[in-house]
Formats: structure tokens, sequence, C-alpha cells
């Protein structure tokens, strides 16, 4: 089709170049025009030699223009499909099982379709499975700090099951007073004596005069409490040994108070969990007055 549309350009501006060098029909040049010879003079030789020459030249100039534009389509339409990169060097096929038929060339009307199969994704790497979730602690305030707090939420749940919008500002306000009433007697029937099993940190051991203070650390379902303690060297006597104090699980008894109380700008956890949250405005606080630590024989943290 290009071809054809060349040639009949081609064609087009010979009968035009000849038509004007023959003067048949011409219309008068206008002013300053290059012919300035008579236009009805017959064609001599030369003139028909130039004449061939010129067309040359414009056929070889309209070869060049074409494959220009050819070019500028083929660039354009790699640009739009996002294929600009030149395809992948051909390699010879190796020995096997027959190949599959070519797929048919490409037309102006039907681009050429690759029957080449497609290549396999990379396989998804392997990824360790998420650590399994910690079972919820007991609503038991006699297996440590876990069991207590739990305890004291489910209390919490069943006196305040909703909690009024921070926008609300007049019912917020009335929460958190019912809050302090209700931490108040919490704290009170929450005063008991329990014997929580765990361990003495080992680097916080501090002596001064008669007695001794460290951090405890006690587990409840995979949530760790961290508890200062001081107590008279006499208590340790139980639990000493060349190095120290035992280093394994200790039964420590004594009365456990808790200490929760209204925080009004806490109505959610924050990024550091300092104190544990019981509950929206809820911190959980306590403190352990220790009465007496003897090794836990069998006990299993």
């Amino acid at each position: 089709m290009r071809l054809t549309r060349s040639a009949l350009i081609v064609s087009t501006l010979a009968l035009a170049t000849l038509t004007m060098a023959t003067g048949a029909n011409a219309a008068p040049e206008p002013a300053g025009a290059r012919l300035t010879s008579a236009v009805t003079q017959d064609p001599t030789p030369e003139s028909i030699s130039d004449l061939r020459q010129e067309i040359d030249r414009l056929r070889l100039e309209l070869a060049k223009k074409q494959a220009d534009l050819d070019a500028a389509l083929k660039r354009i339409k790699a640009l739009e499909t996002g294929t600009a990169a030149d395809p992948a060097p051909a390699t010879e096929p190796a020995p096997g099982p027959t190949p599959a038929p070519a797929p048919a060339p490409a037309t102006a009307t039907s681009p050429a379709k690759s029957t080449a199969p497609t290549t396999p994704s990379k396989p998804l790497v392997n990824l360790m499975p998420p650590a399994p979730m910690p079972q919820p602690i007991p609503a038991d305030p006699t297996i440590g700090p876990g069991g207590l707090m739990a305890s004291m939420q489910a209390d919490y749940l069943a006196a305040y099951p909703t909690v009024p919008d921070a926008s609300d500002t007049k019912r917020l306000n009335i929460h958190l007073r019912d809050l302090t009433n209700w931490c108040t007697k919490a704290n009170r029937a929450g005063t008991k004596q329990h014997i929580w099993i765990g361990r003495v940190d080992q680097a916080t051991i501090q002596t001064n005069g008669k007695n001794v203070s460290f951090m405890a650390t006690f587990v409840n379902s995979n949530r760790y409490f961290t508890v200062p303690i001081t107590v008279d060297q006499s208590l340790l006597a139980p639990v000493r040994n060349r190095n120290g104090i035992d280093p394994g699980d200790l039964a420590f008894s004594g009365i456990v108070t808790p200490r929760v109380r209204v925080n009004s700008n806490r109505p959610a956890p924050s990024a550091f969990e300092s104190p544990y949250m019981l509950a929206p405005y809820l911190e959980f606080l306590f403190s352990f007055n220790v009465k007496s630590i003897v090794p836990a024989a069998g006990s299993a943290r």
C-alpha cells in the first residue's frame, strides 16, 4: 500500500515536471519564477536528462522520508505498548520434541501472537509461620500479677460494658468520676495475701544495711511482670547460696495491694505500655509486701 502511494506521488511529480517543460496547457509563470525560457519551446535531450535526474532525486528523497516515517511510527508504537527495548536475540532451539508451529505473521489489523509457554513466576519465599498467640490469662489473682489484672478487668467489664464517646464531654466526666469511686472499692477488695512464683533478677540485687532490694519477674501466659521488692536479709536465708540468691523459681508470699487509678488523658494504650492499662482511662498498678521467700521446687513458670 505504501509503495503504491509512493509510486503515485513520483508519477504525479514527473508528469507535472514534464508538463512544465513541454509547455502543454501551461499557465503563465508568476514573477520571479526560475524558468526564463519560453514555455512553448520543444524539449531537448538535455532537458529530458535533467528531468530524469530530478525524478530520481525526488524518488530517493521520498524513499528516505518514508523510511524516517516508518521508523517514527515504530518508536511511537513501542512507547505505547511499553516494549521500547530491543527484542532478545534469537537462540538456536535445543534438540527435543517437534516444536509447535510458528505464530502467524503480524498484519496491519492483527498483530502476531506468541505461542511460547509462559515462564512460571518465582516461587514464593518460605516464610516462618507467625508465632502462636499466647493463651489469655485466667482471671485468677493467685497465679500472679497477670491473673490479678485479668480478674479486675472482668469486674470492670461487668460494671461498665460501654465507654462514653470522648466527644460527649458531659457523659465522659460523669464516667470518670464513677471510675474513681470504682477504683477505691476495687483496690480495697483486691488487697489479699497471695503466693506467686517468680525469679529474682540477679543484676538488680542491691544491699543497703540489713535490707536487700531487687526486681522480681513473674510470668503469666508469656506476659512478663517486673515488680520491685525490698526485704530484710533474714528472709533470704532459705534461698541463699554461695553465689547470692537462688536464680531458680521461688515462691514469694505476701500481701498484694492493687493500686488501680484513673488517667483521664489515656483513653487507649500507648506505644510503651507503662504502666499496664486495665481499661480505657484506667491504669493497673499494685504493690507486693513480701513476707517470705522459699524455693518453689517442682513448680513450672
